[in-house]
Formats: C-alpha cells, sequence, structure tokens
C-alpha cells in the first residue's frame, strides 16, 4: 500500500478518507495539480514543480483558502512522498487542497487540508500517433461566470462532460470552442495550430487555462530560428485549414490531431512534423537528457 501526504502528515492511502459531508464532496470547493515526474528506477525528477504550485496557491486564493505552505514546501513535501514510497519511476502527482466543512450549503466556509498522492503515469510513445477529435456540443465556460484559467475541481466538469461526449460519438478528444466561437482548448489540455512555419495558439482571452506545458512549448518555438510563434485568437474554419493540430498538457504531454470531424489536418499522411519535433525536445527536457533552466527539473534521489 502507498503511502500519501493527508492534512497533516504522511499517512498509509487507506488511512486517507473525508467525512461523507465533507464541504469539497459537495460543492467541488478544492483546487488541484498535475505534476510529472520522470525517472529510470533509480533516481527521478519533478518537471516544473514550483510553477505547478506556485499556480496552486493562486488558484487557492479564489477559494479563500489560507493554506500554510510556499511552493517551495509544497515542492519538498511531494520528493519526500516520492521517496518515501521508493518511486522512481515515471509518476502522476496529484496534489488537492479542499474545503473541509462540513456544513451542507453553498459558500466558502473557512477550513481546508491537503492532499497529495502519486500514481504510475508511463510516458507516451514517440512519435506519438495522431487521435481524431471532434468539436465539442459545449462551450468553454467564460471568465465572466467563474475564473477560467483555474485548476478548481468544481469547473472541470465542463471538461468532463466535453470528452464524455466526444467518446460517445466515436472520438479521442473533444476542442472546445469558448463562448464566441472560438478555439479555446481541448480536454485538460491547451491547443497549438502549424500553418506552415508559424505557430500559434489562443490567447487566455479565450477563456484557456494558460498551461504549464503550453509555456515550455511557447519558449521552445521561440528559440527556434525557422519558426514564428503568435498567441492569436483562431476560428473553427481557420483550424481546419492548418498544417498540424496538436494537443498538450502535463498529463498528455504533446498529442497531434490527425482528424477534426473526420476531416484529415494538413496532408492528411498522418505526420505531424513540427509536433514530432516538439515532443522529443520535451521528452529530452523532461528526462534530464537535453539542456533545461535550472529551475525547471527537481531531483528525487532515495535518502542517504
Amino acid at each position: 500500500m502507498s503511502i500519501v501526504y493527508f492534512v497533516d502528515g504522511f499517512v498509509p492511502e487507506a488511512a486517507a478518507q473525508i467525512p461523507i459531508t465533507t464541504h469539497a464532496l459537495h460543492y467541488g470547493t478544492s483546487v488541484f495539480e498535475g505534476i510529472r515526474a520522470y525517472g529510470d528506477g533509480t533516481r527521478s525528477a519533478l518537471f516544473r514543480p514550483l510553477e505547478h504550485y506556485e499556480r496552486f496557491l493562486r488558484n487557492a486564493a479564489w477559494l479563500e483558502m489560507k493554506p500554510r505552505w510556499t511552493a517551495a514546501e509544497l515542492t519538498g513535501l511531494t520528493v519526500e512522498l516520492l521517496r518515501r514510497n521508493a518511486f522512481f519511476d515515471d509518476r502522476y502527482v496529484r496534489p488537492f487542497l479542499f474545503k473541509t466543512s462540513r456544513t451542507i450549503g453553498a459558500g466558502l466556509p473557512e477550513g481546508e487540508s491537503l492532499a497529495i498522492v502519486a500514481v504510475p503515469m508511463a510516458r507516451g510513445p514517440l512519435p506519438r500517433p495522431g487521435v481524431t477529435a471532434t468539436w465539442s456540443r459545449w462551450r468553454r465556460f467564460p471568465a465572466a461566470a467563474c475564473p477560467a484559467g483555474a485548476k478548481i475541481a468544481g469547473l472541470y466538469v465542463n471538461s468532463s462532460l466535453a470528452r464524455g461526449d466526444a467518446v460517445s460519438r466515436g472520438f479521442d478528444q473533444p476542442i472546445l470552442l469558448d463562448i464566441s466561437g472560438r478555439v479555446a482548448e481541448g480536454y485538460g489540455a491547451n491547443l497549438f495550430a502549424v500553418f506552415g512555419s508559424h505557430v500559434t495558439t489562443p490567447p487566455a482571452d479565450c477563456d484557456i487555462l494558460p498551461g504549464i506545458t503550453r509555456d515550455s512549448l511557447l519558449q521552445y518555438v521561440t528559440s527556434q530560428a525557422d519558426l514564428s510563434v503568435a498567441i492569436e485568437a483562431i476560428t473553427p474554419d481557420r483550424l481546419l485549414e492548418a498544417d498540424e493540430v496538436f494537443l498538450c498538457g502535463t498529463g498528455m504531454e504533446i498529442v497531434p490531431i490527425a482528424s477534426i470531424e473526420g476531416r484529415p489536418i494538413g496532408s492528411g499522411d498522418g505526420q505531424a512534423r513540427i509536433a514530432e519535433r516538439a515532443a522529443r525536445w520535451y521528452r529530452d527536457i523532461v528526462t534530464g537528457d537535453g539542456p533545461a533552466p535550472d529551475d525547471w527539473l527537481v531531483p528525487v534521489t532515495p535518502a542517504t
């Protein structure tokens, strides 16, 4: 049985239980992150955990939570969690902060607790096969209704409905539009489109979550002399004219879209050359096989 962090310390997973009247369970009043660790069996490294936890703390403020940890301290707890479990393989880490009030009724009652769990998650194959996509029947919720760029649990019913509908209709992924009909993002993933050597991704005002993988790829594309990059709105018609379309996120990494509503993207040969090139760069970065900014990788090694 694995060890998790729960409330005030490290405990066996079976001991991490909450009362059935917990506020977060009824009203979605929790915030979360998804952080990847890549390892070789003897050691591993967390990818950009500080940025993840900085966002985690910003999102907690939306729910009037006052966690006692800094981003650096949360990173330290995560390293210790992996070390205690001897998790030196590929892992997905899910920290979440949840409202603990046992009051039935909407609102933002005081009191929250922290939990962190880590589960196996193998890296995707390279090259990555393209997936099928469909326009979602659900629009991305607008920032006028709730903080669109926040990883608040209750807001993810939007993504769950979109993905469930897409899968039920025989597609791998949904593409959500914003309330104005512009391309927003996929299920838990940001979207990039390639037009020749021009790479573009929707801006924050399309009600996307500005992801950390998205930011990493923007930095990569900007560094490439043969590519140009822009953050700009994309209409559905223009997206269908793209040479490549790909999704990116911590969990899925980088995944090309082969078709939308059965219509092939690009030449139709299934080759997403820039996506594959970016995916190989990304894999080298997250595994430590390529140069990365000093603070992007946090090592996890056995206790000495």
